[in-house]
């Protein structure tokens, strides 16, 4: 990444606090020097929103409502600098943070950057970690503060160039957390006024839900459907690897080239709630080639191919699945446990 202008704003909030006055910006006046300090950070936050990032939106355009789409636009037509539009935006978030009670002290950075021939902005809100340094003069060690890029929940990023074409989708973001705490980053996104939320993982499980239903309505053979299932596998793989989005209709024509709408098809027939455009969920592509399950102390995991081979085995007859040519330490081990003479070989 070619980092153009950047800058990093203070929200100062304690846990379990909310309302007016509970969070407090502190702001940066100038922006950050361009040094490799800054470029070893934006390269890790980059790296990092590749592999979380998962949904995409659009901006909501409405400007009495949404503010951040306006203070972005000032900016982009230069009528503001990264100086002014970033602490306007920092205290937007900061107005969101104020209604939750689970926001805790975080660093908005704001990093203006070129890749791949593309304009970016990127914004993330960074955590401190206190851990141990060390004075390299008296090799002392000290406590020190750094920022856990590692623990990044809230991050957004914006594609200029489609942005101004209204080209969708331009606005990415990162979801991230469980349990009661599951959607506290709501508030980031709020404050940047993203609307259309499409969830990574719940549309990935959703599209292999509908692969199969699909492939079970045209009533393909059990190798056609492999051959699907695979296709799906490797373009959502490709989509993930390059951080782009997975198209329907361009999936659709990959799935069957000589009847290019027939899945995308399949999908508005049967109202099936799959957004047109959406990140693939790393984890969940895996189910279209590998099978896990556990039950009882047994965890059984194995490629799809692998049934196919016939190196994992049905066996209806006695309801068994049979493993064939198994690791011969494997082999040596479970006769070992049964009391099996190694040398033992049945005639």
């Amino acid at each position: 990444m070619n980092i153009t202008e950047s800058i990093i704003h203070g929200i100062e909030k304690a846990r379990d606090t909310s309302g007016p006055g509970s969070a407090t910006v502190v702001p940066r006046l100038t922006p950050l020097p361009l040094d490799d300090r800054l470029q070893n950070l934006g390269d890790d936050v980059l790296k990092l929103y590749g592999r979380l990032s998962n949904g995409y939106g659009t901006l909501g355009a409405n400007h009495m409502i949404h503010v951040f789409p306006k203070i972005l636009t000032d900016y982009h037509a230069g009528k503001t600098d990264l100086v002014a539009m970033s602490k306007l935006c920092t205290e937007v978030i900061s107005t969101e943070m104020a209604k939750s009670r689970l926001t805790t002290t975080s660093y908005p950075v704001f990093i203006r950057y070129e890749n791949q021939g593309r304009d970016w902005l990127l914004i993330a809100m960074l955590k401190l970690k206190e851990g141990v340094g060390i004075d390299s003069t008296t090799l002392d060690l000290n406590d020190s503060l750094f920022f856990d890029v590692s623990n990044l929940r809230e991050a957004a990023r914006i594609d200029i160039e489609k942005w101004q074409n209204d080209e969708q989708p331009y606005l990415s973001f990162i979801k991230k957390g469980t349990g009661a705490e599951g959607d506290s980053s709501a508030y980031f996104r709020q404050a940047l006024a993203c609307i259309d939320y499409t969830d990574s993982k719940y549309n990935t499980q959703k599209l292999i839900e509908t692969i199969d239903s699909y492939c079970e309505e045209n009533e393909f053979a059990a190798a056609e459907r492999q051959s699907i299932r695979a296709k799906v596998y490797e373009h959502c793989k490709e989509m993930k690897d390059d951080d782009k989005p997975v198209h329907l209709v361009t999936l659709s024509a990959f799935i069957n080239p000589e009847d290019p709408t027939s899945f995308v098809d399949y999908v508005k027939d049967n109202n099936v709630e799959i957004h047109e455009t959406f990140s693939p969920h790393s984890s969940s592509i895996k189910k279209l080639q590998r099978y896990t399950t556990k039950f009882g102390t047994i965890s059984l995991g194995f490629d799809v191919e692998d049934i196919f081979s016939e190196r994992v085995y049905l066996d209806d007859d006695e309801e068994s699945i049979i493993i064939r040519n198994p690791p011969v330490d494997l082999i040596e081990r479970i006769r070992k446990e049964k009391g099996i003479d190694p040398e033992y070989n049945e005639e």
